[in-house]
């Protein structure tokens, strides 16, 4: 992106000295133009731009530093004024020129192709010189002004192939394409491209449309006693800033905050590249990534690059040959990010190296909470336990905790609650038509079940809290895998099992993930697990509980393998079981009816609880239950009779209670009467086919 103004002394003189530097070298490549101008006309246009043909020669000989427009203008005297000309080491063009591997011609058409952009005054001579509306220098201008024999300029054409470097990094960019065709090859336009003209003024461009793909990064040092950053540095050291052979390196689960931190080791800033952002289409997308691979060189900034994996497939194998020709180039580190499950895509002819990040603990998390927070109130190891954060994000997460505090109770002190407010809408993530959200309304007092069912529920949420401090006790050695929560609910359907499943949500301070199974089961081969590896990736971020309501869509029982996709759909289940194992939160799974699951399947499950049919005694408590406190009900009903004659889930004892309401406003009734209740139970038992209470 467009750097914001320069405001650091020290930045400022670099600017201005970069500016002076490319001023010295605009002035000769302007005489050169002006003694071109002297060659070709018989009479000098009268303007403020050319000098005479002695003071040309005698300037070339003796240079000043300035084209001789800008002495007059007192806005480049002050510029100029008290900055000295930069080194060779450290002039723009130089390190330009060392970058990308420029000659010396090449070098010359850079800046010949910078003047138009420098001022209108270039954009008249070149059209005086050129023919009108030729307001860039062409191939045929560059050639007469930097080559003096036949050999030379034979020599200067490979310059414009578009394997060299001038096209082959996008350093000068087309105009008018159809001039070439139309008026001959020499007449190609030439024009530098507008980021290699600023990046020679000391100014970093990043245009909008690459915006949309890239973002410039860069840390001031590196985050001192962080394990995962710590070896992150000794990585880079080993594959890159030290090795006579620099490799690719692919981090796996690595954070590009925690990347960021480790190349500040180096003194080196990164430019962020994902590229699933980039166009799905082969031509654009190729165009685009080469731009944004051209910047990083041109700043001397690492690339890292985002989610090869997921690019689209019509434009990765282009991808994976520009990643790999920029590699074997050498010039910049080049960082691949994946998710540990992605497989890893190779670049042709590079060395590439796999590092796998070190899973950051919850200890690792709680200890840089103390650190920056230091609030003792605070419980940070409950915290670090529930949400993934990453320690470098933590002042911004203090401040919106403070903002729900402030909702909350302006005087009070930022407590536990709202920590886990601004660290659950920060988990969010957008799960698209995959999954819908819910913010958990209900409460365990809403839920009228069993004694008994009502503790296995208390059990899975205490497996949920104190999943993490038991792994930590030995129990990950032992066990190694499979240390995922993952729970059954079977039961006919309105017996309650969606309604748990909210509550649980709501007892961890978590929304629920609701997957719609139509939109992940996919009849083409693959497509499912596709989907699936989106939920869960997405769900481990959002540190919600993920709900999958009908399994049986996905779990019925294991087919007689008779043809490839009677195969196929078994590895859908095998890899949901997979993912169900090693998920770090909690995963619900419903039916309607246990028997239509395999139960080798079943017993992979942490827990299975079965939501029965309710009995008389449980069906009176739901139908005290359901009235709220504003709705007036008839004292002489007897709920334990509609107990006993009406036989309904708990689901339709709600849907009979809207109804009965509705019945009872409809004849300004100002309380629930019996007969309000039995007609709205005629219409619900309707629903299953039965005529009569």
């Amino acid at each position: 992106m467009t750097s914001p103004l320069i405001v650091d002394p020290v930045e400022r003189q670099r600017s201005a000295d970069a500016w002076n530097s490319l001023m010295h070298e605009v002035e000769r490549i302007d005489l050169l133009l002006q003694r071109e101008y002297h060659v070709r006309m018989e009479r000098m246009w009268s303007g403020d731009v050319c000098l005479s043909r002695q003071d040309i020669e005698a300037r070339l000989d003796a240079p000043r530093g300035i084209p001789c427009w800008m002495e007059a203008e007192d806005l480049a005297s002050e510029r100029s004024s008290g900055a000295s000309v930069p080194s060779e080491a450290d002039a723009p063009l130089d390190q330009l020129v060392a970058r990308f591997g420029l000659d010396r011609f090449e070098r010359e058409i850079i800046l010949l192709g910078v003047l138009p952009h420098l001022d209108t005054r270039y954009q008249t001579m070149l059209a005086l010189l050129q023919g009108k509306g030729r307001h860039y220098p062409t191939v045929e201008l560059a050639l007469n002004l930097f080559c003096s024999s036949w050999a030379e300029r034979h020599a200067a054409h490979q310059s414009f192939l578009p394997q060299a470097p001038l096209h082959e990094h996008q350093l000068l960019v087309p105009v008018h394409p159809g001039d070439a065709a139309r008026d001959g090859w020499g007449r190609t336009p030439l024009c530098t491209s507008l980021e290699v003209f600023h990046f020679l003024q000391g100014n970093r461009l990043q245009p909008t449309d690459l915006q949309l793909f890239c973002r410039w990064e860069q840390a001031l040092s590196a985050q001192a006693g962080d394990a995962r950053i710590t070896a992150l540095i000794d990585v880079l050291r080993n594959a890159i800033f030290d090795s006579s052979s620099p490799a690719v390196v692919t981090l796996r689960d690595a954070a590009e905050s925690e990347v960021v931190s480790a190349l500040a080791a180096y003194r080196c800033g990164a430019l962020i590249i994902d590229v699933q952002r980039l166009p799905t289409e082969e031509e654009p997308a190729s165009f685009r990534f080469a731009q944004a691979l051209r910047n990083a060189r041109l700043h001397d900034r690492a690339a890292v690059i985002c989610g090869l994996e997921g690019a689209a497939a019509a434009v990765r194998d282009t991808l994976l040959a520009q990643l790999a020709a920029c590699a074997r180039g050498a010039v910049v580190p080049i960082l691949c990010l994946e998710d540990r499950r992605a497989s890893v895509l190779r670049l042709a002819g590079v060395p590439h190296v796999t590092f796998d990040m070190p899973p950051r603990t919850a200890q690792e998390r709680a200890a840089a909470f103390v650190v920056q927070v230091g609030d003792a109130a605070i419980d940070a190891l409950a915290l670090s336990r529930r949400f993934a954060f990453q320690p470098d994000e933590l002042a911004q997460i203090g401040w919106e905790a403070s903002f729900y505090r402030s909702r909350r109770a302006p005087d009070a002190e930022t407590s536990q609650g709202d920590w886990t407010e601004a660290l659950r809408h920060r988990a969010r993530q957008n799960f698209g038509n995959l999954a819908t959200r819910v913010e958990p309304q209900r409460t365990p007092a809403d839920l009228v079940v069993t004694a008994d069912m009502r503790l296995q529920l208390g059990q899975i949420v205490a497996a949920v809290r104190h999943r993490e401090a038991l792994l930590e006790r030995g129990f990950l050695e032992k066990i190694h895998y499979g240390t995922g929560i993952s729970a059954l609910f079977h039961g006919p359907s309105g017996t309650g099992k969606t309604m748990a499943a909210e509550i649980l949500a709501g007892q961890l301070c978590t929304d629920l993930i609701k997957v719609d199974l139509s939109s992940v089961v996919n009849k083409y081969i693959g497509e499912t697990e596709k989907n699936l590896s989106r939920i869960f990736d997405m769900a481990e971020a959002d540190a919600g509980v993920l709900f999958f309501d009908e399994a049986d869509a996905l779990f019925g029982k294991r087919s007689q393998v008779k043809d490839a996709h009677d195969r196929h759909a078994n590895i859908e289940v095998s890899y949901l079981l997979q993912r169900l194992e090693a998920f770090p939160g909690l995963v619900i799974l419903a039916t309607n009816n246990r028997g239509h699951l395999d139960e080798a399947f079943i017993r992979r499950f942490t827990f299975v609880t079965r939501f029965v049919y309710p009995d008389p005694a449980l069906r009176e408590v739901m139908w005290r239950a359901i009235w709220p406190a504003q709705m007036k009900v008839d004292e002489s009903i007897d709920f334990a009779d509609l107990a006993r004659r009406i036989d309904v889930t708990g689901a339709s004892i709600r849907n009979i209670a809207l109804l009965a309401g509705w019945l009872s406003m409809s004849e300004d009734s100002p309380v629930v009467r019996k007969h309000h209740i039995e007609q709205a139970s005629l219409r619900e038992l309707a629903k299953s086919g039965r005529l009569k209470i």
